[in-house]
């Protein structure tokens, strides 16, 4: 049943429906009519001529329509019923009533068999009517049916007879095995579920002419079900139902396959049922039997071969001293219990083969106090237990097991004692060791970090203002001035001894964020730290000699940016990377000199406007270094939003579009409650989103965008619109998204014009929705446009962010 379409449709070139038309048209009413008036056309003894296009003449100026019949092409009766009755045949069969789709299908079946030509009004095709009368039970001549037609009449029917067809098709190989494997499957499962009760055997006898055409076909997808298979009887009988109509090449193949079951042993009983039929012995001559007899030897494996741990066999003829040597060696780079430590330590030094701890593990490295020391100490189990303790705390704080590195090294102390000379140096070196591994640990579980931060901060500050002779290590005195800056000990850092160029660098730092949390932000900045961290690449200049005149210079500057990025990398406190990171997006604007790529962030402006010699700054070094800090800030605090929108902007400005979408989606999804309360104005962030939506092609996600500004942009939003020539979005997926009728009716324009009416029916429905009503109140209003802009924000998320 065709479609009928009105003549203003046909001029306008528009051939769509309206759904109300269509419910109209297409009622049970005017079917029940259109199907009684084609079987009424069946009896007709005059025939209608076929409509040519030379019936129809071009209109003119000043004449309509008008219509040549006698240009229509003449049809024959057989041609007229054969469509007519494959069409209501067809109408029939998919309203289920089989019996009148037959009996129009023979009809059809008959008259297109009667035809003496095409004329080309019968537009089917004879292999799918033959398909449609098979498939209601009428053969279309006195063949016989395919195996595949057999096999599925068989399954209506029960499974009546399902075996002997598997046997048939075990020699034509007409049915898919697919079809094969899901019946084993269907059936399966009909039994275990108790659907319905067929013979007991029906199963296995499936299963095994199914491994008879897995085989004779090659595949390798029905191995699983092979392997399982163990009713050698069976599958026997498979066999020699085929065998006989078998080719030479598929007998070679079969006796090859029961060949390798029988060697494999993988159905015990295999053979001797072979042997008890007639049939399939002959399969084998006697050289074969002979073969597979004598193959059949019983092979013990050793158990010592079976063992794969290194657990040392009792060889009670003869020792050796250096295979147990290198198994203690090896349990003592395994372990890290203090017991079995010193267990070990013991053992190794009782075979008296001048083997040393030190020389066991290459990996086993200790900081060069501590490594001296220790050797200064009289040879014997303290010197290697030392060494070995303080070895595996260093592993262990390298793999980030803080519990275990601390109690090593607390064991060693213990074991030490309290002691002068070189005992008591040790000792305190050992307590140095472990104020660094609690600073390690502070820094990377921060925030959530189990240790009592006061009673660190006191240690650090101890540990720096110590006299003794015995000095902590430069690491150790560096990661303890981080420590004190991240946890807020300012006032100490501005007071302290500047000994090192790191310390007059945290030293800056620390003044900064005295100053930003004393006078709020509402004070310029002291210059100390704008003046150390933005410090120039320096070029050497060379003399008349060659020599470099500041190499020197060059050398230092080199050496403090490398401790400024080492420092940078380690800070942890809200507030200190919050100082850094302005005062590096300062730098970024200055080196990149453009108003409009400017990236925005708190207390920016508190930083110097201006920087001396800029040119001689890599503009790549301060876009490096913000992308870093900020990168590292976020991972500890992913929810901050003016650094998830400086990361947006960083990397809008140079040209990462994508990945800025995706920074200032998740600030305004973590800022809005994931899009759950009304999304508030923010020019500069909505500007950015829809350039950076053109930059990608995305013209209708910033055409959308540009709604959600304070005063909306129709300007740019006509532009985006009209000019457009290609789109990398969804187009008119997102106009359920758009509020503002003003584009809506531009976008109705616009598709008018380009001839896209689907297009324009979109967003004509859109536009006249109830929600979008100008002369509703203010607050549905706010709460269509509020709900549009979730909608929209959301899908965006799913696309860039997610």
């Amino acid at each position: 049943m065709h479609r009928i379409t009105s003549n203003w449709q046909m001029r306008m070139g528009n051939t769509e429906i309206s759904p109300p038309e269509e419910n109209i048209i297409c009622s049970h009413d005017n079917v029940r009519k259109t199907v009684e008036f084609l079987t009424s056309a069946l009896n007709w003894d005059d025939v209608p001529s076929m409509l040519t296009f030379e019936c129809f003449k071009l209109p003119t100026e000043t004449n309509d329509l008008e219509f040549d019949w006698p240009c229509s092409q003449p049809i024959s009766k057989e041609e007229f019923s054969a469509q007519l009755n494959y069409d209501l045949g067809t109408f029939f069969f998919y309203k289920e009533d089989y019996n009148s789709a037959r009996e129009h299908f023979s009809e059809c079946l008959s008259s297109f068999r009667a035809m003496k030509n095409n004329n080309g009004f019968v537009k089917f095709n004879f292999n799918v009517l033959e398909v449609y009368v098979r498939a209601c039970s009428g053969p279309t001549d006195g063949s016989k049916r395919s195996l595949l037609e057999q096999l599925n009449l068989s399954i209506v029917n029960h499974y009546m007879g399902i075996t002997t067809i598997l046997q048939q098709d075990n020699v034509y190989r007409e049915i898919p095995l697919a079809h094969r494997i899901g019946l084993e499957l269907d059936i399966q499962g009909a039994l275990s579920s108790g659907t319905f009760t067929v013979a007991r055997d029906l199963l296995c006898k499936i299963r095994a002419l199914n491994i008879v055409r897995c085989v004779l076909d090659h595949k390798p997808t029905y191995q699983s079900s092979c392997s399982s298979f163990k009713n050698a009887e069976i599958l026997v009988w498979a066999v020699e139902v085929t065998w006989k109509a078998l080719n030479e090449v598929d007998k070679k193949t079969l006796k090859k396959y029961l060949t390798d079951l029988i060697l494999k042993r993988e159905m015990p009983d295999l053979l001797s049922c072979v042997q008890s039929n007639e049939t399939v012995l002959k399969i084998f001559d006697k050289s074969d039997l002979q073969f597979i007899r004598n193959a059949d030897v019983q092979v013990e494996i050793p158990d010592s071969l079976h063992k794969t741990s290194w657990t040392l066999y009792d060889f009670t003829r003869k020792r050796k001293p250096k295979l147990e040597i290198k198994q203690l060696e090896q349990d003592l780079i395994a372990t890290y219990d203090h017991k079995e430590i010193r267990d070990l330590l013991k053992k190794i030094s009782m075979n008296q083969l001048g083997t040393s701890v030190w020389n066991i593990n290459p990996q086993w490295d200790l900081p060069i106090p501590i490594q001296s020391v220790l050797k200064s100490l009289p040879r014997g189990f303290l010197q290697d237990f030392g060494f070995v303790m303080m070895a595996k705390a260093r592993e262990q704080m390298l793999n980030k097991v803080w519990n275990s590195s601390l109690e090593l090294m607390l064991i060693l102390d213990k074991e030490l004692g309290s002691g002068n000379g070189n005992i008591g140096k040790l000792s305190r070196l050992i307590s140095w060791e472990i104020l660094s591994v609690q600073i390690t640990q502070l820094l990377e579980e921060w925030p959530k970090s189990t240790i009592d931060k006061m009673a660190l901060a006191n240690a650090c500050e101890v540990c720096l203002q110590t006299n003794e002779s015995v000095l902590p290590r430069t690491e150790i005195t560096e990661q303890c001035v981080l420590c004190l800056l991240n946890l807020g000990r300012w006032e100490f850092l501005v007071n302290f001894d500047k000994r090192w160029p790191s310390f007059e660098i945290t030293s800056a730092v620390a003044l900064a964020c005295q100053e930003l949390v004393k006078h709020k932000g509402n004070k310029k900045l002291s210059k100390n730290l704008w003046e150390i961290g933005t410090l120039p690449p320096q070029q050497s200049k060379r003399g008349n000699s060659g020599s470099s005149v500041f190499h020197d210079a060059q050398v230092q500057i080199t050496n403090l940016k490398n401790s400024i990025m080492a420092i940078f990398s380690k800070l942890r406190d809200a507030t200190v990377l919050t100082v850094v990171i302005s005062m590096l997006a300062r730098l970024h604007n200055i080196l990149k000199d453009e108003t409009s790529l400017e990236v925005q962030v708190d207390y920016v402006i508190l930083w110097p406007a201006v920087i001396s010699n800029a040119n001689s700054y890599s503009m790549k070094t301060a876009h490096d270094t913000l992308s870093q800090v900020v990168s590292q800030a976020l991972q500890y605090y992913p929810t901050n939003v003016p650094w998830l929108r400086l990361m947006g902007d960083v990397n809008f400005a140079n040209g990462h579009y994508n990945v800025s979408l995706k920074y200032y989606l998740k600030s305004l999804l973590i800022c809005n409650d994931y899009f759950n309360i009304p999304v508030r104005h923010d020019d500069h962030v909505f500007r950015r989103m829809i350039k950076c939506c053109v930059a990608l092609g995305c013209n209708t996600q910033a055409a959308v965008l540009c709604q959600f500004l304070e005063e909306p942009d129709y300007v740019l939003a006509f532009r985006i619109l009209g000019e457009q020539k290609y789109c990398n979005d969804a187009v008119d997926a997102y106009y359920h998204c758009i509020w503002d009728t003003n584009i809506l009716e531009y976008l109705i324009h616009v598709h008018n014009k380009r001839g896209e009416y689907q297009r324009r029916k979109c967003a004509t429905q859109v536009i006249g929705s109830l929600e979008l009503n100008s002369n509703n109140n203010e607050e549905i209003q706010r709460e269509a446009s509020n709900s549009r802009k979730s909608t929209f924000l959301r899908a965006l998320c799913k696309q860039y962010v997610f």
